[in-house]
């Protein structure tokens, strides 16, 4: 019924309504329903509520399946780990979302070779300084809570 008045309301031939004045129309001749936004008419071309599916509960035991198998296996993609445990990939996201693991790759652009010494040398006594100074803030310093250091032969 409401869709025949949508059209109704929207105009046929020359003369067409823009979809805020088909909102408009609406909410002035339906004051009793909620109120739509001018996306219904682009998306749905109808004003009923759609269904929203809950999202998947997760119980504690396959969070704790989630963070464990990429705590063992940080290399792991979410989409690796979501078919190992069977588990949807939204969820995935959703658990490392709440525990702030964020999933992605970072990519190491400067790489520290055999002679690198003074350089670490050099950096810890930065840091160093920085802390007798007071003027490290460890927020802004440092991105990691881990650090590699790998020699590339």
């Amino acid at each position: 019924m409401h869709k025949i008045t949508i059209l109704q309301m929207i105009g046929y031939g020359d003369r067409t309504r823009t979809e805020a004045e088909v909102v408009r129309l609406f909410e002035e001749k339906y004051p009793e329903l909620p109120p739509i936004s001018q996306g219904t008419f682009r998306e749905r071309r109808h004003v009923r509520q759609l269904k929203k599916n809950p999202p998947n509960k997760l119980s504690e035991d396959q969070k704790w399946d989630v963070m464990l198998m990429l705590e063992e296996n940080p290399h792991m993609s979410s989409r690796q780990t979501d078919s190992a445990l069977n588990i949807s990939h939204s969820s995935i996201l959703r658990v490392l979302t709440e525990n702030q693991m964020h999933p992605y790759k970072l990519v190491p652009t400067n790489e520290l070779a055999e002679d690198d010494f003074d350089r670490r040398i050099l950096f810890c006594e930065q840091m160093m300084q920085m802390t007798d100074d007071n003027t490290l803030q460890i927020d802004k310093h440092f991105y990691v809570a881990r650090c590699h250091f790998r020699i590339r032969n």
